[in-house]
């Protein structure tokens, strides 16, 4: 009966074994040390890298394809066995891509049935806005560009420097390397607000503007009226009037969450008291 026994858990186990080996078949189309590469997954990345141009050697594309997500398994299977799958700061910054990429998937949802702009829309939008079109301006900037600093408060020491050249010695003085380039500021394309403090500066004075990492400090040089009129500023009305509807709806959202939430804070944590 021993035997027996034996010989069953045996041959339980080799099963086991067997149902665990995964091959390259069928809807997996690689197995990176024993973790699959779908064909979903594979078309999902194609997709992305927008590999439906006409005359493309789509073959050879997919076959790229393939092997950019064969190496980013075998970096991620790497980064698993150092343990960052399990670091606090990972786990963080994990949960926030997750958040943003629901909302992302939230609003396509909500905003998939925003009308389509009317012709008489159009032409009301760019009537309001002729900074946009037919006043739309480009400035010519003189700029210094370097990487942000750790501690942002060392950004203020910039402020007593009113010219770009003040601001490069301040930079030298500060152990901060930078470079100079061109630039230009459109206000088709750059918020009105933003604007409207720029031009308000006087003629030499820096302005500051901080993204993705990188700091800019420019100086307007020059500027030239360059009109935006015909079927193309009228494309670019109707994805501005768009974006507005989207972003009234994304705000509606918000407020209507918030109105009907449970918000319990910790004593020092609250927001202000609204003034009435």
């Amino acid at each position: 009966m021993k035997s027996k026994a034996l010989t069953i858990l045996l041959l339980a186990s080799a099963i086991s074994v067997t149902g665990c080996k995964r091959a390259a078949t069928g809807q997996v189309v690689a197995v990176v040390n024993g973790e699959e590469v779908s064909l979903c997954g594979l078309n999902g990345e194609l997709q992305q890298a927008g590999a439906n141009a006409a005359g493309a050697d789509k073959q050879a594309i997919r076959n790229a394809a393939l092997q950019s997500l064969i190496d980013r398994k075998l970096l991620v299977q790497q980064a698993r066995d150092r343990g960052i799958d399990k670091d606090p700061d990972f786990l963080q910054q994990q949960r926030r891509m997750g958040d943003e990429l629901m909302i992302s998937m939230l609003a396509k949802q909500v905003t998939k049935n925003v009308p389509v702009p009317t012709a008489g829309d159009v032409d009301k939008f760019m009537t309001q806005h002729p900074e946009l079109f037919a006043q739309r301006t480009i400035y010519d900037l003189d700029q210094l560009i370097f990487m942000a600093p750790d501690d942002r408060s060392k950004l203020k020491q910039l402020e007593s420097a009113h010219s770009l050249d003040a601001v490069g010695q301040r930079l030298t003085q500060m152990g901060i390397q930078f470079g100079r380039q061109k630039g230009q500021l459109d206000t088709a394309t750059t918020p009105q607000d933003l604007v409207a403090q720029v031009v308000k500066l006087p003629a030499g004075e820096p302005f500051v503007l901080a993204t993705n990492g990188r700091v800019f400090v420019s100086v307007i040089v020059a500027k030239k009226q360059v009109p935006l009129d015909g079927d193309n500023a009228r494309r670019l009305a109707t994805e501005a009037i768009r974006r507005q509807a989207v972003g009234d709806i994304a705000k509606k959202q918000v407020k209507q969450a918030r109105d009907s939430a449970k918000i319990d804070y910790q004593p020092g944590f609250a927001p202000p008291a609204a003034k009435k």
